[in-house]
């Protein structure tokens, strides 16, 4: 009875406690709550009732009950989308009187009840696509004309599609993201039959198998259209889309973008297409990833003079194919143009030139931002541009010109610039030279670690460029900046990146530079500031510096600069810094910092202790080598002389070795370990096993060199606690030493006993994985073919090989 009654309150609280947990889960950050990507299956309970976002994305919920959110009277966004949600009921929404966004789309709806949308009086934003509400398209969608305050609206449609007559007292909808759900869908007037004119503005069709010529007279306030026309259809709708933009002649069209096409699809851009767009008042064209292969001249020359209002084009991730592309003799026709994009348009002309020359660009003298990315491939020459007074940002990341020996003319200014993903062998100190206002320097991974050491004077790069605020040189294999890079008079630099390079000292920068607030050092090669450092920094101002990731050392030596960090509050990341401590263990740094008195005493120890004793041997040592010397002086003048006479003849002798092999191992796997080395100790092989071969009394360093000196292989037992073992990588580190100083490559043996990746492996073990013998221990994923016999018969087999022949052998 008593074991009824505990199950009875156990199934009564359940649902408590998983409420309870699911909240824990969930991030709660003021009156945000975020519950996405935590695979729930329901909605928690008991989370805070003033919330005003409520976040389920990306989870496994299947249902919507009633009354669940009837709490929640402050939400004003609640997500839904992305889950496998397939029925709502009539009151799942109850009491979210002051909702304004509800994301529903991505699901398996296959119907919704009527009313459900019932008193979401203030409901601006609805997303229902992406699911199966077939039975949802006749008079369910009718309800919707309930929803007086709603403005975008994001649904599926299916074959025979109207729009409902219901849907004018809509007055504030301008908004609509349809997706066709079929091929056979077609957008036509016979969507029109009970309506003839709907007041959208922003029209996005996700999918057009097939659009008519006088589809968009039904939309007479139309001013942005979205048409993305699939990858999936049987024929190919380009041609009718820009037949369809005829009906806008005249008009004006704040936006049109055509993108995602299949490859099929391809298909030049002619006169025949682009003479649709000539009439239209367009301010903003994008053409992204429809296989454009041509781009015609004459296409492009009329269309550059009839487009008196463009002031934004982009035309990205396509296969211009064909001689020419895109003319840049063109382009000064554009009287508006403000930004251009050519972005990844993969050409198979790209010039290649073997002597850098002159290049000239004659832009339209109304552009501001110029972006050429991933579309250039050659030596960088002298550019030169035209009518470019207004040009203000320029962006050439992702282009690889190798050589970077020219430099910009004309375009004086500029203040943003971006040379990322540059492979440049050879820098020009003049580069820059053309920028006189550069605010932004973007270099990020482009080799320039290597360019400057091919560049006489480097440390004048950035010597024009005297009104910089953002320098981002990261990822660029730096190990020395030039000397005075960092030197000019900086007067508005704001923030510098080097992170991800190689530096081991800190940059030095000008006196007077006061401006600056940030430094990101973060993953160099940095072991401690020394002093000159440390005053630099304090003479900056207000900068505050990132060092995470860098080898810092935590020991004597370094006790300044260890007392500096407790002291200063300039680190942001002081939390997740770490260093190496004189016992080769790594610690945060923010432990050792918080112990410093401590640590402080213990350097003092180590100092004077061993001075004292230093200095007591040395006078002992002295007093005996006086003594013997005195009364052995014959003996040893006769033992010198024989030694010479043996060195002049002699005779480098055959290693002998008391082991096979020296297993090194993690503790928590000892009981594997030893039936390891005595099934090995039984084929008639002599391992060194730290449990029964070390010397008591000397410290493990020194019993472990002792092994890997007198073994002839040695053998890692490769395991997940080997991996965490801090011994582990340091015996790693000695055997490398070893067999790097005595030639003994091919000595190292991995076993590789649990399931590991290749990728998981130490970083001592990758940089030499081609120089070892791995042997895997039998697991699921490769039995039948490495059984336990196989195992050991491979590992005699590499036991019993000479180094001379072992090199490079994965089995």
């Amino acid at each position: 009875m008593i074991i009824i009654v505990i199950h009875m309150w156990i199934f009564i609280l359940l649902p408590e406690v998983n409420g309870y947990i699911n909240e824990r889960k969930c991030n709660v950050h003021s009156t945000i709550v975020d519950c996405s990507r935590l695979a729930l299956t329901s909605i928690p309970g008991h989370l805070p009732t003033h919330a005003t976002s409520l976040d389920f994305r990306r989870n496994k919920i299947t249902a919507v009950r009633a009354f669940t959110f009837q709490d929640f009277r402050n939400v004003t966004e609640l997500h839904l989308d992305n889950n496998l949600i397939q029925s709502i009921d009539k009151m799942a929404f109850h009491g979210l009187q002051r909702l304004q966004q509800l994301h529903l789309g991505v699901n398996s709806l296959t119907m919704l009840p009527s009313g459900v949308f019932d008193n979401l009086n203030c409901l601006e934003y609805l997303s229902i696509d992406n699911n199966k509400l077939t039975d949802y398209q006749a008079d369910k969608i009718k309800e919707l004309s309930t929803l007086l305050s709603l403005r975008t609206l994001s649904f599926d449609i299916y074959p025979d599609f109207q729009f409902p007559r219901e849907w004018s007292t809509l007055s504030k909808l301008d908004r609509f993201m349809i997706f066709p759900k079929s091929k056979k869908v077609h957008f036509s007037k016979e969507m029109f039959v009970h309506v003839n004119m709907i007041p959208i503005m922003s029209l996005h069709l996700h999918k057009v198998p097939f659009i008519s010529e006088d589809f968009f007279e039904h939309f007479p306030k139309l001013d942005s259209i979205t048409l993305w026309p699939g990858i999936d259809l049987p024929n190919n709708p380009i041609n009718q889309i820009f037949r369809s933009f005829g009906v806008l002649k005249g008009k004006n069209v704040t936006s049109i973008e055509i993108a995602y096409s299949r490859f099929e699809n391809q298909f030049n851009l002619d006169y025949n297409k682009i003479k649709y767009l000539l009439p239209i008042c367009l301010k903003r064209l994008t053409l992204h990833a429809l296989y454009i292969t041509s781009i015609g001249l004459y296409a492009f020359q009329r269309f550059s003079v009839a487009s008196k209002c463009l002031e934004y084009l982009e035309i990205s991730g396509n296969i211009i194919l064909s001689q020419g592309g895109i003319s840049f003799g063109y382009i000064q026709n554009f009287e508006k143009l403000k930004v251009l994009k050519l972005l990844d348009n993969k050409r198979n002309n790209r010039l290649k030139r073997s002597e850098p020359k002159n290049l000239y660009f004659i832009l339209p003298r109304t552009l501001e931002e110029l972006y050429i990315e991933n579309d250039i491939k050659e030596h960088l020459c002298n550019v030169i541009f035209n009518n470019s007074l207004n040009l203000r940002v320029l962006s050439l990341k992702d282009n690889p010109m190798k050589s970077c020996k020219g430099s910009f003319k004309g375009a004086t200014n500029v203040e943003y610039f971006d040379m990322s993903g540059w492979t440049c062998t050879h820098v020009s100190v003049n580069l820059l030279y053309g920028f006189p206002n550069l605010r932004t320097l973007k270099a990020k991974a482009s080799l320039l670690g290597k360019g400057f050491k091919n560049t006489a004077n480097a440390g004048s790069f950035l010597s024009k460029s005297l009104k910089i605020r953002d320098i981002n040189l990261s990822s660029n294999k730096i190990t020395t900046i030039p000397q005075g890079f960092f030197m000019h008079l900086f007067e508005k630099l704001l923030s510098v990146n080097m992170s991800h390079n190689n530096l081991t000292v800190f940059p030095q920068f000008h006196s007077r530079i006061k401006q600056l607030k940030r430094i990101d050092l973060t993953f160099n090669a940095i072991a401690h500031l020394v002093e000159d450092d440390i005053d630099q920094i304090e003479k900056l101002g207000e900068v505050e510096l990132l060092l995470k990731g860098n080898p810092f050392l935590c020991s004597c030596k370094t006790l300044q600069f260890l007392k500096w960090l407790g002291e200063s509050k300039r680190v942001r990341d002081i939390l997740d810094v770490t260093c190496v401590t004189d016992t080769a263990s790594r610690m945060f740094m923010s432990e050792v910092i918080s112990d410093l008195k401590t640590f402080e005493i213990s350097c003092k120890t180590k100092f004077w202790l061993p001075f004292a004793v230093s200095i007591t041997s040395i006078v002992v040592l002295a007093i005996i080598l006086t003594v013997v010397f005195f009364r052995y002086k014959y003996a040893i003048e006769y033992f010198l002389l024989r030694f010479k006479m043996k060195m002049r003849n002699y005779n480098e002798l055959t290693q002998n070795y008391t082991y096979d092999a020296f297993i090194s191992y993690s503790h928590t796997d000892s009981v594997w370990v030893k039936q390891f080395h005595d099934k090995v100790n039984s084929m008639g092989f002599e391992l060194c096993l730290d449990a029964k071969d070390f010397i008591a009394g000397e410290s493990i360093a020194v019993n472990v060199i002792n092994a890997i000196d007198s073994s002839r292989k040695v053998i890692f037992i490769i395991s997940h606690d080997f991996l965490n073992s801090t011994w582990g990588s340091y015996e790693m580190e000695l055997t490398r030493m070893h067999a790097f100083q005595k030639g003994r490559e091919d000595m190292v043996i991995i076993v590789v006993k649990d399931k590991i990746k290749v990728s998981d492996m130490p970083k001592i073990l990758k940089s030499i994985w081609f120089k070892i013998i791995c042997i895997q221990w039998p697991n699921d994923d490769n039995l039948p073919y490495n059984t336990e016999e196989h195992f050991y018969e491979k590992l005699k087999i590499s036991l019993q090989q000479n180094e001379e022949s072992t090199g490079n052998v994965v089995i």
